[in-house]
């Protein structure tokens, strides 16, 4: 997909300047707005955004710099970079008002076209960095949102599901009868505390024992006799008589009712003792009421009365237990209905007439299908299963009745079946919409060019990374998430300088400058933004790295260059206005010596010698000079070092330090050897300077790739981070009589051949490395 354009505004109050820079940057990634006066770009900005301002100094009414300073003054506009265009004079005064107001940058008339869309291009690739890293954000946010309101509602199911626990629980533990859970092979699993009073054992005493220890002869029921078992896998077994066993060995009459759940593929059976001791005795009595006809007629009958006064008693009970459990299924939100064997409505509650939209006096005693026949094929599939197989059944399917999803569980009983039928839109939306907004996060996760990782609170640990990431890092996806990898991301300084603490993640920030190690040892520079974030597993935190590596190495190589060229102006500046009366005091000063006439000779030497020193020092300025003319020739790298090898021997002899050369044949460069041959002096000298006596000089040529490498190592201390940061800056010297110019110059030297010149140091000592790109063709004998 395009990438949008980005505005770009021209302000110039010479028309032909605006025409000659909008067709310099015509191109359909740039829009080009233009603008003839100060007060005119004040308007434009204020009606939409722009990602640079090319702006023009001298104009009529408002000139450049007040139109910026107004422009800076207000919040909504101080990111906008503006780059002043002028034909002013370059006087560093000049420059430094320009940027005190707001520039960041300067072109001189007459434009460059490259250096102008260079410049151009690369402030449109920040613009558009920084709306996409804002966009990005914002989604972020929004999925955090969402992801803490579906939390919120889990934690509100997960509480309605412990309080139904907790009610259940309840209802078992305060029960009169006992309940025994039991497995397959009939061992006790569970038993509530009512087994104390009824059996005299406490609950955990008999967890692990058979449950025949307490009721008899019930081994055949759990397939321990030679007919196996005689449970069904689900269902509810009639209660039987049977004969309990106390701990004490004492027997006592008890009804025994099973009932039957399958978790899984494996049955679960809940078996109900309840002690009927008392109605035995009751039955006993009557009995003996019955043979001893002797009794009175009154005492015959007052029995009678009791035991119908309390059955009369255990009647209101059942009618008051129903008239709770009638307010129950009043008042959820669900539908239930009650159905015999033959689906006839038997109840259904205040959901289920709003459902079927008819009243329960009209609907009880009629078929269910009759007023749901849209439903009939699948609910009755679902009710003849539980019929059949005497075990609740489910289903979810789409009602036409409603027009929505609805899942329905049938639950089988000897009375009939019970459908209990609930609407599922809204949870089917809620998962539809969790796994779309996953979707939609993970394909941003790993499209995104920007460096993602998402990092556990708890254990630091990461749980993922996109492709940027490993791409950047040269780590694998399962290196990262194993832990494995170590990518040592310190803080970096305004100053530019690492602080030694590691960054954690757990601070959340934006845009803080580290540095990584990659996985290769390279050193990478990168934006760090975190955010932390709730998901439902563990709190998490979403890191997010712009990196940096190569706009900081250009930034810092520009800037090095443009001090390059101004001491490399103002040198030849001083050279040209103090070499020659130098020379002519010097040529004095030889005759007055030839002649042996006062002063004396010992007087003259010093004046001659200071006088070298004095052009040694403005040679060296004009070797910065980068208008500096070369005599280039095709030679070998490789014999110019040679031709200077005894010089440098030389040194390292009087200094008690030793020179090893490793010259490799390499392909012919273009080359000035005189300015190669001093670079390659100041380069020796310095290694030789920073070893303690005994160390070893090594200076090797070879071919890497496509380029030919002069390598200069010694066996010093190493540099310090305060020198590493100002290295190659003029006139910044660690030596007492040093002038700072001696790798000024090495750098200016290499610039003039096109060569990159690099280091590494150590506790082991430093290594120059000077690259030559090798030319695509051979050079001729004979080339200028």
């Amino acid at each position: 997909m395009a990438e949008p354009q980005v505005n770009i505004l021209i302000v110039d109050d010479r028309p032909e300047h605006l025409l000659a820079m909008s067709s310099i940057l015509q191109s359909p990634d740039y829009r080009i707005a233009t603008a003839h006066s100060g007060e005119e770009a004040l308007r434009q900005v204020m009606q939409e955004s722009f990602a640079l301002i090319l702006m023009d100094i001298e104009m009529p009414g408002m000139n450049g710099f007040e139109t910026v300073r107004m422009l800076k003054s207000q919040e909504r506009y101080r990111s906008i970079p503006v780059i002043f265009v002028t034909a002013l004079s370059q006087a560093t005064e000049h420059m430094v008002r320009g940027y005190e107001i707001g520039a960041i940058d300067f072109i001189f008339k007459p434009v460059q076209p490259v250096v102008l869309k260079v410049k151009v291009r690369q402030f449109a690739g920040i613009y558009r960095d920084r709306e996409q890293l804002k966009a990005q954000k914002e989604l972020i946010t929004r999925r955090t949102i969402d992801l803490e309101q579906a939390h919120a509602r889990l934690l509100d199911n997960t509480d309605k599901l412990r309080r139904m626990e907790a009610m259940a629980r309840a209802i078992s533990e305060t029960s009169t009868d006992a309940f025994l859970t039991v497995d397959a092979e009939g061992t006790i699993l569970s038993a509530n505390p009512a087994v104390r009073p009824l059996f005299r054992y406490g609950p955990e005493e008999l967890i692990g024992k058979p449950v025949w220890l307490v009721v008899p002869y019930t081994e055949r029921l759990f397939g321990s006799g030679e007919s196996g078992s005689l449970l069904p896998d689900c269902g509810t077994r009639e209660a039987t008589d049977v004969t309990a066993v106390r701990r004490s060995g004492g027997t006592f009459p008890a009804e025994l009712q099973i009932g039957s759940a399958c978790i899984g593929d494996r049955p679960i059976y809940v078996c109900s003792v309840r002690d009927v001791t008392e109605r035995k005795m009751q039955y006993i009595r009557m009995e003996q009421a019955v043979e001893q006809r002797t009794y009175a007629l009154r005492e015959a009958n007052g029995r009678l009365q009791a035991e119908i006064r309390r059955r009369h008693q255990v009647t209101e009970q059942l009618l008051r237990s129903y008239d709770r459990i009638n307010d129950i299924l009043e008042s959820i939100t669900d539908a239930f209905y009650a159905l015999d064997h033959d689906g006839a409505i038997v109840y259904m509650n205040r959901s289920a007439e709003q459902r079927l939209r008819i009243v329960k006096e009209q609907a009880l005693g009629r078929p269910f299908w009759d007023y749901a026949p849209v439903e009939r094929s699948k609910c009755y599939d679902l009710f003849l299963r539980a019929a059949l197989e005497q075990a609740p059944q489910r289903a979810e399917f789409y009602s036409n009745l409603t027009d929505s999803w609805v899942e329905v569980r049938a639950f089988p009983s000897s009375l009939g079946i019970s459908l209990y039928i609930q609407d599922t839109n809204e949870r089917r939306r809620m998962e539809q919409d969790a796994r779309e907004s996953q979707e939609r996060f993970y394909t941003i996760f790993q499209a995104t060019p920007c460096l993602m990782a998402i990092q556990s609170l708890s254990d630091r640990t990461y749980l993922d990374v996109n492709e940027s990431w490993m791409k950047h890092t040269g780590y694998t996806y399962e290196e990262m998430t194993s832990g494995a990898a170590n990518l040592q991301m310190t803080l970096v300084s305004d100053e530019g300088l690492v602080e030694t603490p590691p960054v954690d993640f757990a601070d959340t920030v934006t845009d803080v400058k580290v540095q990584y190690v990659t996985k290769a040892g390279e050193r990478r520079t990168g934006l760090l933004s975190t955010e932390i974030i709730e998901t439902p597993d563990v709190p998490c935190v979403l890191a997010v790295i712009t990196d940096i590596t190569d706009r900081v190495a250009l930034e810092r190589e520009i800037a090095r260059l443009d001090r390059l060229h101004m001491i490399g102006e103002m040198a030849a500046g001083i050279a040209h206005e103090i070499r020659n009366p130098m020379t002519t005091v010097r040529g004095f000063l030889q005759l007055m010596r030839a002649k042996k006439t006062l002063p004396p000779k010992d007087i003259i030497d010093v004046m001659v010698e200071e006088l070298n020193r004095a052009n040694g020092i403005i040679s060296e300025f004009l070797a910065l000079a980068k208008n500096k003319t070369t005599d280039r020739r095709p030679q070998n790298l490789a014999s110019v070092i040679e031709a200077i090898g005894p010089l440098i021997q030389a040194e390292a002899t009087l200094a008690d330090k030793q020179l090893h050369l490793r010259l490799e044949s390499c392909p012919e460069l273009e080359l000035d050897e005189k300015e190669i041959r001093q670079m390659v002096l100041n380069l020796a000298l310095n290694g030789l300077e920073a070893m303690e006596a005994g160390g070893r000089l090594e200076i090797a040529t070879y071919t890497e790739e496509s380029e030919v490498v002069l390598e200069v190592s010694d066996q010093g201390h190493g540099m310090d981070k305060d020198v590493l940061a100002k290295i190659g800056t003029p006139f910044f010297t660690t030596k007492e009589r040093g002038t700072g110019l001696g790798l000024a110059v090495c750098f200016s030297i290499a610039a003039r051949h096109g060569a990159k010149l690099t280091w590494q140091t150590g506790p082991e000592g430093t290594v120059f490395y000077v690259r030559f790109a090798v030319p695509a063709e051979p050079i001729a004998a004979n080339a200028p």
